[in-house]
């Protein structure tokens, strides 16, 4: 949920922390667009836009969130 990814970017320590949660959120991202079920698909979505916003690449949801 987007709530808790806010939450554990917001406890991360340091920078590389912060990358670490952001890249583990994203790789699950990734997973779940792979499989063809569509169930969360908008709370994906709101995770990229807030990684997006946060200046992390999110580039791949583009491509492969809607496709």
């Amino acid at each position: 949920m987007l709530q808790e990814m806010i939450r554990a970017i917001r406890s991360a320590r340091t920078q590389c922390e912060e990358r670490g949660v952001i890249q583990r959120e994203c790789a699950a991202i990734r997973a779940q667009f792979r499989q063809s079920d569509n169930g969360g698909r908008s709370h994906n979505l709101a995770k990229l836009l807030y990684v997006h916003m946060l200046g992390y690449p999110a580039h791949f949801g583009q491509v492969r969130g809607f496709g």
